[in-house]
């Protein structure tokens, strides 16, 4: 299809988060075959992490203030948005997330419209009860019913939207990961103030922003009941976020002494129990070198941070929690309500219960274990998911997409 055809993407923002990434890379690889301009709510209030080099637009419309002032601005974005892509002429427009999804379909554009949803509808603990209901029951069903094509970055978010919203057009593509720059950075060698800790210790690793859905929490009475079976354990947290604190003062709770990457004043050594290592530059160095991935997020979209580990090398272990991990480590298999109460073993890692279910606890224990006692298990389940995610390739996501949009543009 010629380049000349114009894309334009919006989103909510461009601060932190996984749909920035995604939104960032889709700017990029659409922008070798369109012509790709993006826009934000605000400018000013977007931290622009992600700058992909294309053009930059803002509808120019803070948030907050008063349920009125949010109502008037929430329409001030549509048509805002539609003088825009009448302005640049733009033959389809590309929304990510929820608010950015409402605004491109109530622009009354001309452009086509696709919408991207990365998280789950149903589970999310974030939204009201009644929120909950007015979303399935009548903001997504008569919203996205009137968008060209509704884009589910997994398998479980389309069966939520066709099934609980009744959504019509909805197509399932996963994002994609760069596997070759991936395996590279992390076959880079740790710090060296790391290098030690690695090499003398058994490393539990898991990454992702310190909020309520990634339930970090839960893996610090599984730390303390590995020390006292006199596992020589240590527990490494990649990320930071508004419960740095509230997990801080939990690993102590639990009479573990944490080291602080934020604390310049406390001197690294491996004597700690729990490393609370912020964010690292090239996660994917540390995650190699641990010895076992653990992931009891309690809600998800498509888990990237899951994915990135099984990339990296590390054996994984993920809760079976909506709407990712179970497509990923167990294609072919679904189950709508999330109800595995046992740890299920795949070939590309171990599917366990969420931390809301009775045998939580018990569970992750014994799959732990066993997985520090065997290292062939460790090796083949490295092998085969390093395989599986072939499947994830930029190249096989990004010819999905170009027929997508093809097909629109014709």
């Amino acid at each position: 299809m010629s380049s000349f055809k114009k894309i334009l993407l919006l989103i909510t923002n461009l601060g932190q988060g996984g749909a920035q990434r995604v939104f960032h890379d889709h700017s990029v690889f659409l922008s070798e075959y369109y012509n790709v301009d993006e826009a934000v709510f605000d400018k000013e209030e977007a931290e622009n992490l992600f700058d992909s080099g294309n053009k930059l637009f803002s509808l120019d419309v803070k948030g907050n203030g008063s349920i009125l002032t949010r109502i008037l601005n929430f329409f001030r974005r549509c048509r805002r948005l539609n003088k825009l892509i009448q302005k640049e002429q733009s033959h389809i427009c590309i929304s990510h997330m929820d608010g950015a999804n409402w605004v491109n379909v109530l622009s009354l554009s001309p452009a086509k419209k696709i919408l991207v949803v990365h998280g789950t509808i149903l589970h999310d603990r974030n939204q009201s009860k009644g929120m909950q209901w007015l979303r399935t029951k009548l903001i997504i069903p008569f919203l996205y019913n009137r968008a060209e094509v509704t884009v589910a970055v997994s398998e479980g978010i389309k069966h939520e939207l066709q099934h609980t919203c009744g959504v019509q057009n909805v197509v399932a593509i996963p994002n994609y990961f760069d596997l070759e720059k991936i395996e590279e950075l992390a076959s880079a060698a740790l710090p060296p103030q790391w290098q030690s800790l690695f090499i003398n210790q058994d490393i539990l690793i898991t990454s992702g922003r310190f909020n309520e859905q990634k339930k970090q929490r839960y893996l610090f009475p599984l730390l303390r009941k590995l020390k006292n079976k006199n596992r020589k354990v240590k527990l490494v947290l990649l990320g930071d976020g508004e419960l740095r604190s509230a997990l801080f003062e939990e690993a102590v709770r639990l009479q573990l002494s944490c080291y602080c990457a934020w604390d310049a004043s406390q001197p690294f050594s491996e004597d700690y129990d729990v490393y609370f290592a912020g964010y690292a530059n090239n996660p994917f160095q540390f995650l190699r070198h641990s010895k076992l991935f653990l992931f009891p997020s309690g809600w998800e979209g498509f888990p990237m941070a899951l994915c990135e580990a099984m990339i990296s090398g590390v054996p994984v272990l993920t809760a079976d929690c909506p709407t990712g991990p179970r497509q990923i480590l167990a294609p072919g298999t679904f189950d709508s309500e999330y109800t595995l109460q046992k740890a299920e073993q795949t070939s590309c890692g171990w599917l366990m219960p969420m931390t809301n279910k009775n045998s939580f606890t018990a569970e992750w224990i014994q799959v732990i274990e066993r997985m520090l006692e065997d290292s062939n298990l460790r090796n083949e389940m490295t092998r085969s998911a390093r395989h599986r995610m072939d499947q994830y390739s930029k190249e096989k996501v990004i010819s999905q997409w170009k027929e997508l949009i093809d097909s629109l543009l014709l």
